[in-house]
């Protein structure tokens, strides 16, 4: 065997072996290795446990904390190979490859170990971001209810009431409504505005409680109109309207 798969620098295979990076040679001599060392068998079931943690949580793009810490350890890796690794002078470029694949090992590492710690990490952030859109959505009602142009059309949808909220200084209307009858199968709302008598296709939606914003521009439109299209919505309205306010 050769002396770069001898001793103590097995056990810097443990890493690559967790992740299937090994070439077959190094492959053969880390497993006859492990039939006789406790220590790179427990280091082979850490990883090989914490990665398969990593492959089911939600990709999420790590805290820039993550990245100072794997860079860190490369660089303390680097400095501790320097110094432990002396080869004779004809395998210094077989060496130069090992060193690379050592500080890979390294950076493997350093991103499996706080994979379990990543994935709470991952949730926290989604958590925050539906907290910080909620925050938003309230910020762009209370600025529309406030509008001093606020107008307040109330509509009715097969017996049911629904309200549209709108100003043109706020560019902004919202529709509203509560236990808005199934269109039918295969089949969505749509709110359409009314540029010069061109009917302008925007949100589509499904029935129940609804509160959705219209997309395009509330100050250009005369008129907002709501028809029932098939899924995904349609560029031309499907008629009769379903209900209609004048702006």
């Amino acid at each position: 065997m050769n002396n770069q798969h001898s001793g103590s620098g097995l056990h810097e295979l443990a890493p690559l072996f967790a992740i299937d990076a090994l070439e077959p040679a190094e492959r053969a001599a880390f497993e006859e290795h492990l039939a006789g060392c406790a220590r790179c068998r427990s280091e082979v079931a850490d990883f090989a446990d914490v990665s398969a943690h990593l492959a089911a949580a939600t990709e999420q793009e790590p805290p820039a904390e993550l990245r100072s810490s794997v860079l860190a350890s490369i660089h303390g890796t680097r400095q501790a190979q320097v110094t432990r690794i002396r080869p004779a002078a004809p395998t210094r470029a077989p060496l130069h490859r090992r060193r690379r694949r050592v500080l890979l090992a390294a950076a493997a590492a350093a991103l499996l170990l706080p994979a379990a710690g990543l994935a709470g990490w991952a949730l926290g952030v989604q958590s925050e971001q539906r907290q910080q859109q909620a925050q938003q959505q309230q910020d762009r009602e209370d600025r529309l209810l406030a509008a001093p142009d606020l107008a307040v059309q109330n509509l009715e949808v097969d017996g049911q009431p629904t309200t549209l909220l709108l100003s043109e200084q706020e560019d902004a209307a919202l529709f509203l409504a509560g236990n808005l009858p199934d269109p039918g199968a295969d089949r969505e709302y749509q709110l359409w505005l009314l540029e010069d008598g061109t009917p302008i296709p925007d949100v589509h939606f499904g029935g129940g409680d609804v509160r959705v914003w219209l997309n395009g521009e509330v100050s250009r439109a005369g008129t907002v109109a709501l028809t029932i299209e098939p899924s995904g919505g349609s560029t031309t309205p499907t008629f009769p309207l379903v209900a209609a306010a004048e702006i």
